[in-house]
């Protein structure tokens, strides 16, 4: 088993480290986690986090690097390794902060940075193909760091005809099976997505996928309307009203949330082409820009219901507990409206379940690369619409 590791022993408590670089592009989220094996079942503690923001220059030079007019061969290469850089300075940081050696860390779980993901397939060269390419270079990442990393993680699913995403519903199944209750695990990130968890804990009934925009079209029109980076606890959206106008563009022109499942998306969909056709609307129709926000919020949960109610409560009907991670969990109207769309429900963060709200991609992608050290698949093909279950990552070493 992995000679790589010399003193690897699952069944005994190791340190694991999770990185996410999410759709947002605000930073890299770092999670430590104690992780070992009893009897089969894995089991972990969430130690540290710790999220380490990118610069104003950053941040603008990533949401714009997918337009084809920045993507270059020249500057995807250099990104790639400039992420694995700046992402080795943060985890080197981490350690030191955190009093701990890289020799002390088994293993590193890289999400990788999204640039592009093409999950519905299209023709080249005469082959229908799909594809995803994650940068923030793992094999740099872990010759910086002087620790193995498991990274790419969405490559292997994809290579057996599933969507590549979402890989967190494994996780969920891991941390929420336990409860022995039906639940749906929302994260709403820049995109928004959910699994839902069977009573009884059956991992082929696990469903999940990404369901419309998260905080995506939310942090464009707060930065073009509002000239902040967020609606800090939805407080634009409360001053505002519901714009049925809009609110009819939004379904007429968004063809992805009526997407039967599996399905995923990002950027490439949601980004600023998307919210450039709607700020042109809100403008023809004066709108205003808190109407704005308030609809577009109002919007990502209504997405999140009718994801839920056309492909999940026909066959298992309403969940017992509704549970919100990422970003929106800390946005009070968008947990409003979930309350009201979801009536007679308990809605609950992630942290009151014992789970950090803004570190549980991090997590997730530990337990991700924890599972492939032990060979052990990780995607749920019932999720991704892959046709096997199969492990996932490339392992890196220092």
């Amino acid at each position: 088993m992995l000679l790589f590791l010399k003193d690897f022993t699952p069944d005994k408590e190791n340190l694991a480290i999770g990185l996410m670089s999410g759709t947002s592009c605000d930073g890299l989220d770092i999670a430590l986690i104690s992780v070992m094996e009893d009897h089969g079942e894995t089991h972990f503690r969430f130690l540290k986090g710790n999220s380490y923001p990118y610069s104003e220059e950053q941040v603008r030079y990533l949401k714009t690097l997918p337009l084809a007019e920045n993507s270059s061969a020249y500057s995807i290469s250099q990104t790639n390794f400039y992420l694995a850089q700046i992402w080795a300075e943060m985890v080197n940081d981490f350690l030191r902060k955190n009093e701990l050696t890289p020799s002390e860390i088994t293993i590193i779980g890289s999400h990788g940075h999204t640039l592009w993901h093409q999950s519905q397939a299209q023709d080249l060269l005469g082959r229908n193909i799909i594809s995803t390419l994650q940068i923030g270079d793992p094999s740099v990442l872990a010759k910086l760091t002087g620790i193995p990393v498991i990274g790419d993680f969405r490559v292997g699913d994809m290579a057996f005809g599933g969507q590549g995403a979402p890989l967190i519903p494994y996780f969920d199944f891991i941390f929420f099976s336990r409860l022995k209750k039906k639940i749906l695990a929302i994260n709403i990130g820049g995109i928004a997505n959910f699994t839902f968890i069977p009573r009884d804990g059956d991992i082929n009934k696990v469903q999940g996928f990404d369901c419309g925009p998260g905080n995506m079209l939310l942090d464009q029109a707060m930065a073009d309307l509002f000239g902040e980076d967020y609606d800090q606890n939805g407080q634009i959206a409360f001053s505002g009203q519901l714009s049925d106008k809009l609110l009819d563009f939004l379904l007429e022109s968004d063809g992805f949330i009526n997407l039967p499942p599996p399905k995923s998306t990002g950027r490439e969909y949601y980004g600023k082409a998307f919210y450039n056709r709607i700020k042109a609307f809100a403008r023809q129709n004066d709108i205003k820009p808190e109407d704005v926000i308030h609809t577009l919020s109002f919007y990502t949960v209504m997405a999140i219901q009718m994801n839920y109610s056309t492909f999940i409560a026909p066959h298992n009907g309403m969940p017992d507990i509704v549970v919100v991670s990422g970003g929106g969990a800390l946005n009070d109207f968008l947990i409003e409206q979930l309350k009201i769309q979801f009536a007679d429900i308990p809605v609950r963060s992630s942290l009151e379940m014992g789970l950090d709200i803004d570190f549980k991609e991090a997590v997730g992608f530990a337990i991700l690369a924890w599972s492939t050290l032990l060979g052990r698949p990780s995607n749920v093909p019932g999720v991704t619409g892959a046709n096997k279950a199969t492990v996932l990552g490339k392992i890196c070493l220092p």
